[in-house]
């Protein structure tokens, strides 16, 4: 799909659900997503991974179809089915072809609005993810990342992973899920992205069809504050014994809605998050010195309704630890202090505004990027404005959003592998 094409159709539903429509007849396939504005943000903070659970059993059972009904009107119709939860959004996303359209709208509203919850469903399930959880226990990446976050969000439902700890997962009940459906899934917390080979109109009448009579007097958000940056180093060290050091370091980051957002998305791919030789951590600390297997650093790709994280990951062996995390904190202070080279911010404005168009690829890509316009309220027009709002960043402004959003001083750092620590101090999240 040409980005500079791209057209949709936005209405409002009585009851608040929001409908995104984009015709695109290029292919036989039609895309529905529902997004919930309900992922681990909405936990409790006693029990991490009630959104999660919830979502896994949206399509294991409704009030008309058993999950074996379920799984054959997807294979019949030779569509997918797939459900989901992050920290911000839970949901349902189904692929079908256009004659099959009206069979899965009925089968998507009848997973957001009357899942059972079947007991055997739940257990089966609910073993699947502390299968996860065991296994995320060996993999010192996943460790290093969770214990990161833990950091990071220490006080609120985001410190989880998304899964939840297996505490949490042992000692959840069907009830639970219930409640947070009954709590957190509504109308009005709900946005319904549809994108193919459909007519705009008919499929509006067809979605107010099933949606419209959708009521939930019960539904409550919470909402998370009081996001502060760290105001000290921390650093926290996990004995596994492995042979390479995986490290995390960073502090707390920026929503999507900052208006510096662009200038941070200049500031990554200069820093460490762009490709090959275009990013100064990854050629100096990879390609030049030889103290990473892998490195990278983010703040804005982390950015959503709460902020997200700046970090820098670096992928090391033991004996180069120290060099590694100095030559890591050397570079970033190198950019606080320097700012960038015209060089830099040209190659990095192509990059961006060249890789735009990948937004654009399936109908996937398209409903996920119609969902953030909606969300964060970037207008109708931003696939257009886009390349021009990267194109207006300067070299002074992208000095300047370093200057005020990087911290080498106060970070948390988390080093996990063949650590000075001893394996009985350690303590697992999870």
């Amino acid at each position: 799909m040409n980005r500079n094409k791209l057209r949709f159709t936005r209405h409002r539903l009585k009851n608040g659900v929001i409908l995104l429509v984009s015709e695109n007849q290029s292919l036989p396939l039609v895309s529905m997503s529902a997004f919930v504005l309900a992922g681990s943000d909405q936990n409790t903070l006693d029990q991490p991974g009630t959104a999660a659970l919830t979502a896994r059993l949206l399509d294991e059972g409704t009030r008309s179809y058993t999950v074996h009904e379920i799984a054959q009107m997807v294979e019949s119709s030779g569509g997918s089915l797939s459900t989901f939860s992050e920290r911000e959004l839970s949901g349902v996303s189904l692929l079908s072809k256009p004659h099959d359209l009206l069979t899965m709208l009925d089968l998507l509203a009848e997973m957001l609005m009357d899942p059972v919850f079947p007991e055997d469903r739940f257990q089966l399930e609910r073993e699947k993810v502390l299968g996860c959880l065991e296994a995320m226990e060996d993999d010192p990446q996943i460790i290093a990342a969770n214990r990161f976050n833990h950091r990071i969000y220490q006080g609120t439902p985001l410190q989880y992973p998304i899964l939840g700890t297996r505490k949490s997962i042992q000692g959840l009940r069907v009830r639970d899920l219930q409640r947070l459906h009954r709590l957190r899934y509504a109308p009005q917390n709900t946005i319904l992205v549809i994108v193919g080979a459909m007519e705009t109109q008919r499929t509006i009448e067809d979605v107010e069809g099933r949606f419209s009579t959708w009521k939930n007097p019960d539904f409550e958000r919470i909402e998370i504050s009081g996001f502060q940056k760290q105001l000290e180093p921390h650093l926290d060290e996990y004995f596994m014994d492995k042979e390479q050091l995986t490290i995390y370091m960073g502090h707390l980051g920026v929503r999507r809605n900052n208006p510096d957002y662009h200038a941070l998305q200049i500031m990554d791919v200069v820093l460490g998050g762009g490709p090959g030789f275009t990013s100064r951590i990854p050629r100096k600390l990879r390609d030049e010195q030889g103290l990473a297997y892998s490195t990278y650093s983010d703040i804005s790709g982390s950015a959503g309704m709460y902020p997200g994280m700046f970090v820098a990951f670096v992928g090391t062996s033991p004996q180069n630890r120290e060099t590694a995390l100095r030559s890591l904190c050397q570079e970033i202070k190198n950019l606080v202090e320097n700012g960038i080279s015209a060089e830099e911010l040209q190659t990095a404005q192509e990059f961006l505004t060249g890789s735009f168009v990948f937004d654009f690829q399936s109908n996937v890509n398209v409903a996920r990027f119609l969902l953030t316009t909606e969300v964060f309220q970037l207008g109708d027009d931003y696939v257009e404005k886009y390349p021009h709002l990267i194109e207006m960043v300067d070299r002074e402004e992208v000095g300047r959003v370093a200057r005020k959003y990087l911290d080498t001083l106060n970070c948390t750092t988390v080093v996990v592998g063949p650590t000075g620590g001893r394996r009985e101090d350690n303590q697992s999240i999870l």
